[in-house]
């Protein structure tokens, strides 16, 4: 645990309008550890690169002892400090800096890498082997099924998997890894969170947050606990994503998407960079087909990804095996098909059709997929189908059905 007095000198420092965390890096880099800025000076600071100011602020305040004025500044300083103190003092939560031994080094050499990392749940997992997921946050079921399956085979060949908690295939890594081969529930996984823990987003994901510590997982926010979710914060979250793994997977991304930012933070992070192809109608595809276009990896399945790093802990995933992970997955997404899909974008559609129109995807669909996504029998199938169909709700082509 990081002594008081040591956080509380970064906490100020960090706290100084004009000082980011590439100013803080620069001053990190140039000390033999975290604890020695507590014997630094002004003069020390400014020697390491830091504006005299600044650095004269930050020695006016960088203690407890030293905040005896009421002004504006320190009364912001103390009221976070309130937040860090409480925030450590709870169960399975606490506060890392680079210098801790479960902050994660592919993490700390970034030039901007978060002076201040919150967790809760088990931190070390942090220093593990893992890999991040990304992708839309409005997946076809194709890319539902992948993002499950993909992070399930990771986790059971003992590869963590690191998201962003967001609804569609964030949320569906986060679940596949939490249901690895070993059994339900017992998988881990790592949600990097663009808001302060106390503040999980989206509020739909505040059960799939809890079954994530109590899974043996971790939450990781680099903002105080109760900071709310700002749009400029997940651009910022996804460098922590993406620097922390030893690679990043992208399932299905427009071309413009928040995903191919992640893929180009870990290009230039010097990561993997993998992607899941897909069809070509499919505008979720797009982005995927321009990364791999640019020299991102083309993977099918987890196998290819471990090949690819080299993974001293790479397992052959049989076929039986696959087949039995997808049949978890079925049984799964059928159980929660009513919270996890979306409105039909038919109005006219409702009962037996708009389950039916729901679980059709970009590319053919073949009856018995819809009886699996649907629980559905084939005679109602077939038969609500040939009415979707005289309708112009939906298209009989080879391999299936699409949405018309």
């Amino acid at each position: 645990m990081v002594k008081d007095d040591v956080l509380f000198a970064w906490w100020s420092l960090s706290s100084v309008q004009g000082i980011g965390n590439i100013a803080l890096n620069k001053i990190r880099e140039q000390l033999a550890s975290c604890d020695d800025l507590i014997e630094c000076s002004a003069q020390d600071l400014i020697v390491f690169g830091l504006k005299p100011k600044f650095a004269h602020l930050w020695a006016e305040s960088n203690s407890l002892e030293k905040l005896t004025t009421s002004s504006s500044h320190n009364l912001f300083l103390l009221s976070g400090w309130t937040k860090i103190q409480q925030w450590c003092q709870q169960p399975n939560c606490g506060l890392l800096l680079p210098s801790d031994s479960n902050y994660p080094d592919s993490l700390g050499v970034l030039r901007d890498a978060p002076i201040f990392l919150f967790y809760r749940g088990n931190p070390k997992l942090l220093v593990a082997n893992s890999v991040a997921i990304v992708g839309s946050r409005n997946p076809t079921h194709y890319g539902r099924e992948q993002a499950f399956i993909i992070a399930q085979q990771l986790m059971t060949a003992d590869w963590h998997v690191v998201s962003g908690l967001a609804i569609g295939i964030d949320a569906e890594a986060h679940q596949g890894a939490m249901n690895n081969a070993t059994g339900i529930g017992q998988g881990k996984t790592i949600a990097v969170l663009g808001s302060g823990l106390n503040q999980i987003y989206p509020k739909r994901h505040q059960k799939l947050a809890e079954q994530i510590v109590d899974s043996g997982g971790v939450l990781l926010s680099e903002y105080l606990p109760d900071e709310k979710a700002l749009a400029q914060n997940f651009p910022r979250r996804n460098r922590i994503v993406s620097g922390m793994s030893r690679g990043t997977l992208v399932i299905e991304a427009a071309i413009k998407s928040g995903s191919l930012i992640t893929a180009r933070l870990a290009a230039e992070q010097g990561r993997e960079v993998f992607a899941l192809p897909g069809a070509v109608v499919n505008p979720l595809s797009r982005g995927c087909h321009q990364m791999i276009k640019e020299g991102a990896h083309l993977i099918e399945s987890a196998a290819d990804i471990l090949r690819l790093l080299n993974s001293d802990l790479a397992m052959d995933i049989h076929q039986a095996e696959i087949d039995h992970q997808q049949d978890m997955f079925v049984q799964r997404a059928h159980s929660s098909t009513a919270s996890s899909t979306t409105a039909s974008s038919n109005t006219q559609l409702e009962g037996v059709g708009q389950q039916i129109y729901q679980a059709l995807d970009v590319v053919p669909t073949a009856i018995d997929t819809l009886v699996q996504r649907t629980g559905l029998s084939v005679a109602e199938i077939s038969q609500q189908l040939m009415f979707m169909e005289l309708k112009g709700q939906v298209c009989q082509v080879p391999g299936g059905y699409i949405r018309s």
